[in-house]
Formats: C-alpha cells, sequence, structure tokens
C-alpha cells in the first residue's frame, strides 16, 4: 500500500493526516496480499509456507514503505490523547467495546456464515493446496479478498480461530480512517464522535469480534471517502485511479461493494461534468484491473466472472436464483415500498438482531444523525460542509443502490449489505452533532439534551454488548473456565456435537444444514446451501427412488437431517409438498443410527 502511495505520489497532492494515510496503505496493502493469494492459489500453490514466504520477501523488498507504515501506526499514540472530557468518554468506550469484540474473535468461531463458507473457504483451499472449484457450496464462487487474508492466519496457526482477530483490524482501520477523515476536515471533537456513532450499533459491534468479512466493505467506503475528499482538494487524476482501485477492491470483498465506484463516480461527475468521459474511463479501468483476477477465477472455475449472477453458471439455474434471492421477501413482495423513500429510517426502526428482514440492530444514531445536515448548514465552516457534500452524496446514491436492490431480492433488504455506506453515515452524523454544538444555547439547550440522550443509547449498547459478552461465555473460554466443546455446544447448538458423531472414513450428505465447517477431517461432508439437496432433484422431474439412487452413487454412506432447520423451511417453501415428501422418502430407504434426539438424526443405508 505504501509503494502504491509511494508511486502515484499522491502525498504530494493532498495532507492526509496520519491516521488517514494507515488506513490507506493498509488497505491498499491488505487488498494486494489477499489477491497476491488467490494467484498463488489458482496455480496450485496455496501453502502457508509459500503464503508467509511471499509476505517475508514482499516485506524485505520494500522495508522503507514499512517503515513509514510503522511510523503512521505510531499516531494511533497520538490520537488516544485526550483534551477534553469528551473525548476522555470517547476514548473509554471505545476502547471497551473494542477489547469486549476482541474478546469474542479469540473463542472459535461459532456464527452462521463463518461456519457456512467464510472459514470453509481457507480451510478447503489449505488442505487441498490450491484454489479449486467448489460446486457443493456456491459462496465459495463469489469474491473473497477477506477470505484470502484468513487463508494466511488459519495456514499459520492450523485453527479456524485465528481468522476473527484480521476482522477485528479490519474493522479497526476502518474506524480509524473514519476518525481521520472526520478529524482533518472539523476537529479532533468531530473525529471522535464520529467513532462513537459508528460504535453505537450493537450488530456493528458484534461484527468486529466474528470472522465474517462486511468489515471490509466498511474500511473500503471509509477509504473512499478519504480519497473523495483528497481529489476534491487537489483535483489529481491519480486519485482517480485510486478511487476505481478502492472500487475493485471492494468488490473483490462482497460484489454489491462494488457500488461505492458508483457513489465515487457520481460525486466526480457532478463536480467535473466537462471531464466525465476522462475520469469514468480512468476510475472503471483501474477498477476492472484490480477485479479481474476475481472475474478470471470465477470464468474459470464457475463459468460466470461474477458466479452466480447474471449469468447463471456451475449447477446453478432460476430456481437457484429464487432459492437465493427470495423475491417474495423484498421491498415490493412485503409491500414495503413505502419503505424507500424513508430507508436509512424504516431500517433503524424495524431492524433487529435475528429478526427477518433487515436484520441488523442499528441503534438509532448511526443511519439517522444525517438527516439534521441540512438544518444545521450554516453553522458548519466551508472544510467542514465540503466533507457533509461528500458523505451526503454517498449517501444518497448507495440509499439508491439499496432500494434498487431490495427492490426485487430479499436478500438485497438486509442492512448488512450496505456496511459500505456506515462511514459516510458516521462521518455526516458527527458534522451534524459539531453544528448542534455551535447551536443558539436560548431557549432550549438542544445540543446538550441530544448528547446526553446519545450518551445514556451508548451505555445502553455497552450494556448489551457485555451481556452478550456473559451470555456466550467467550471470556470464561478465553480464560480455561470452559472447554472449547462446551464454548462450541453452548453457542452453535446441537451442531457441534452431531459432527463429532460423523463416522471416520465416511460420505455424508447434510440436508438443511448448510453449515460444514466442523466436519471432521475424516469425513466428507455435502453441506445443504440452499436447502435443495431433495428438493432440485425433484423439480427436475426425479422419483423420490431416482434421488436416493443418485445419493449412493454419489458415494453418500449417511445422511445427516437437521430437523430444526427443516421445519423452519417448510414454513416457507413454495413447493411445500414436495418438501413435505422428504420424510417418508428417507424412511423407506435409510434407516436412523444416531440421534440427538431433538435436532439432528443420523441416517445410513437399509440393506448395509
Amino acid at each position: 500500500g505504501g509503494w502504491c502511495v509511494e508511486k502515484l505520489r499522491l502525498r504530494a497532492t493532498a495532507a492526509l493526516s496520519r491516521l488517514e494515510r494507515l488506513a490507506l496503505q493498509t488497505g491498499i496493502g491488505l487488498g494486494a496480499l489477499a489477491l497476491t493469494a488467490l494467484l498463488l492459489g489458482l496455480v496450485g500453490l496455496f501453502q502457508p509456507l509459500l503464503l508467509w514466504g511471499f509476505l517475508a520477501a514482499l516485506t524485505l523488498l520494500l522495508r522503507r514503505q514499512a517503515v513509514d507504515w510503522v511510523r503512521c501506526g505510531r499516531a494511533l499514540l497520538g490520537a488516544a490523547r485526550v483534551r477534553s472530557g469528551w473525548e476522555a468518554f470517547a476514548l473509554v468506550y471505545l476502547s471497551a467495546m473494542l477489547v469486549m469484540a476482541l474478546i469474542y474473535g479469540l473463542a472459535p468461531p461459532t456464527h452462521w456464515d463463518s461456519l457456512t463458507y467464510h472459514l470453509v473457504a481457507p480451510t478447503r483451499y489449505l488442505r487441498e493446496g490450491r484454489i479449486a472449484v467448489q460446486p457443493d457450496v456456491f459462496y465459495l464462487g463469489f469474491s473473497q479478498n477477506v477470505e484470502m487474508l484468513y487463508s494466511y492466519v488459519v495456514g499459520a496457526f492450523g485453527r479456524a480461530s485465528a481468522a476473527a482477530p484480521v476482522h477485528f483490524g479490519i474493522g479497526l482501520l476502518a474506524l480509524l480512517g473514519l476518525m481521520g477523515v472526520t478529524r482533518r476536515h472539523a476537529g479532533r471533537w468531530a473525529g471522535w464522535t464520529a467513532g462513537l456513532i459508528l460504535l453505537s450499533s450493537y450488530n456493528l459491534w458484534a461484527l468486529f469480534g466474528w470472522a465474517y468479512v462486511d468489515l471490509g466493505t466498511l474500511l473500503y467506503g471509509a477509504l473512499a471517502l478519504i480519497a473523495i475528499t483528497a481529489w476534491e482538494e487537489s483535483r489529481a487524476a491519480r486519485w482517480i485511479v485510486v478511487m476505481g482501485g478502492i472500487a475493485g477492491l471492494a468488490a473483490g470483498v462482497k460484489y454489491n461493494a462494488g457500488a461505492l465506484g458508483l457513489a465515487m463516480g457520481g460525486y466526480v461527475l457532478l463536480t467535473q461534468p466537462r471531464h466525465a468521459l476522462r475520469h469514468g474511463a480512468l476510475m472503471a479501468g483501474a477498477a476492472l484491473i484490480v477485479f479481474a483476477p476475481w472475474a478470471l477465477k470465477g470464468l474459470a472455475l464457475y463459468g460466470n466472472p461474477v458466479y452466480p449472477f447474471a449469468l447463471g453458471g456451475l449447477a446453478w439455474d432460476a430456481g437457484r436464483t429464487a432459492a437465493f434471492t427470495f423475491p417474495d421477501f423484498s421491498f415490493s413482495g412485503r409491500g414495503w415500498l413505502w419503505h424507500l423513500p424513508i430507508l436509512p429510517f424504516a431500517a433503524t426502526v424495524f431492524g433487529q438482531d435475528n429478526v427477518d428482514g433487515y436484520g441488523f440492530s442499528l441503534g438509532m444514531w448511526l443511519l439517522t444523525s444525517f438527516a439534521a445536515l441540512p438544518l444545521l448548514w450554516r453553522w458548519l465552516l466551508p472544510r467542514e460542509r465540503a466533507l457533509a457534500r461528500a458523505a451526503l452524496i454517498f449517501i444518497g446514491a448507495l440509499w439508491t443502490f439499496w432500494a434498487a436492490a431490495g427492490g426485487s431480492s430479499g436478500v438485497g433488504i438486509q442492512t448488512r449489505l450496505m456496511i459500505m455506506a456506515f462511514a459516510a453515515f458516521a462521518a455526516a452524523g458527527g458534522l451534524a452533532f459539531v453544528g448542534l454544538r455551535r447551536f443558539p444555547e436560548k431557549p432550549i439547550m438542544i445540543g446538550f439534551i441530544l448528547r446526553a440522550i446519545f450518551i445514556v443509547t451508548l451505555l445502553l449498547t455497552f450494556y448489551d454488548a457485555a451481556h452478550t459478552l456473559v451470555r456466550d461465555r467467550a471470556a470464561a473460554y478465553l480464560f480455561g473456565e470452559i472447554a472449547p466443546e462446551e464454548y462450541l455446544y453452548e453457542n452453535t447448538g446441537a451442531y457441534a456435537n452431531a459432527m463429532q458423531h460423523l463416522p471416520a472414513g465416511s460420505q455424508v450428505r447434510l440436508m438443511y444444514e448448510p453449515r460444514s465447517l466442523y466436519c471432521p477431517e475424516s469425513v466428507r461432508c455435502l453441506p445443504d446451501v440452499l436447502f435443495d439437496h431433495w428438493l432440485r432433484p425433484r423439480l427436475a422431474g426425479n422419483s423420490a427412488e431416482a434421488v436416493f439412487a443418485a445419493y449412493r452413487a454419489a458415494g453418500d454412506d449417511y445422511l445427516l437431517v437437521f430437523h430444526t432447520l427443516y421445519e423452519q423451511v417448510l414454513t416457507v417453501s413454495r413447493d411445500r409438498a414436495l418438501d413435505e415428501a422428504f420424510m417418508s422418502a428417507l424412511e423407506a430407504h435409510m434407516t436412523p443410527v444416531w440421534s440427538d434426539g431433538v435436532r439432528y438424526t443420523l441416517y445410513g443405508w437399509k440393506d448395509e
């Protein structure tokens, strides 16, 4: 990352703070490491020794840039110095929340997507020594920049629990980048406030301790804000190239995060419409070059550069598209089109952790406080208005993208897919609090009252986080009070226990169970990621007898049925009659050989 900054001579064009430089250089550098791992994996060199050997050689070659990176890192010490009670409160709150998240991150991974694909990818690739097609887990056909970073540490330490601290570090960089760009435009007080707004969200805090990938999009959202404001100051074309690179790296984390390119492009277009063609070509070209390795991987292994979207690909059809996107649960399908004009507010009010729909507990400030900016504009200084303008354009562009994505897809509704916009929302919110700070105190001290309410809600978020930490016993695990097996059982239900009862040397088809991370190394597990191991061949016209004959021909020794999720699938199935026929067909061909009595049953063939 430092090498890119140096070669593009970015320092000469904008006076970035050290916090911004740290986030920018590290974010670009992490993207380069991820793409390096991808290329090594595609040629069959996905080995921990080779990955770390390349990293060591690169560090030696770029030692001068590495020294500068360390110097930027020292800026953390300066940023931690406080000059007021508000800054002291912010430092204590943010530090406490981050420490709790890190404790979570050091415990064994237990959350759904980690067990389904985020950690399955590096585990499989490292075991096979290459990045190969994985037809049973279609998610592994996506772009996977963060999973590539997980591969470095999972390979080095030999354990999946090494991954979440990497995600934590990515989130920390995003937080620092946000605070840095806000501080550069509006001062220390605003920077600390933006950080508080970001971590006022319970679910965003939780992601700091999970081995997911969403904080990668948060990081590139913060870097996009840094790049666009740096370009605004200098109008140097090299920053357009950087924006394109950021968009490409973001799309390499999650396809939808490529929308950051639309937000940055929209800002540049509004600012310099006469140079739209030139700037658009530069940005799009840089983005395509950076994303090209993932497009190549998708095309070579899955038959689609953006698998499985738009062009289909390996083991994909219209039925699987519908099963994945849930069009019946889109904004239009739910009758929620009225949410679109007030989307951030609707997500704030109706979003709740682990609840269908937005599925994200935001807190009351993160996606709402920006709305006060028009009322407080007169109390902002010109430099503060520049950042506010950039943030509001970002918010408008990504709001539009969110509405379009959720208009036909139930998945597109999810707030978690819009984390790339959170840095812009938090920066705008920080500036709104700056305006409130200057707002006349008479006849009502509205600024003081809102800050008091803000503090109370932060303390409630802290309580929720601490309660979760105690409830899930992450600290108890970390300090050796409970064994890993007990921690996994308490936090994955009966899943981890069921995995331990799979017969060694067998192939097990998981029915209505998409998770496979803790499948024993001596067992080959075939997860049911779209709950269609049974339904898809039946919809294709195969009889029940033919389906089970195909299971046996594929080498399946056992079927493990997750009854709890099976019952949930029945409630939303478009083909309920076919899904309901599964259990009778199963009992006609197979017999139980083990059960936990409630959630899981392992079936073997009747004639064996």
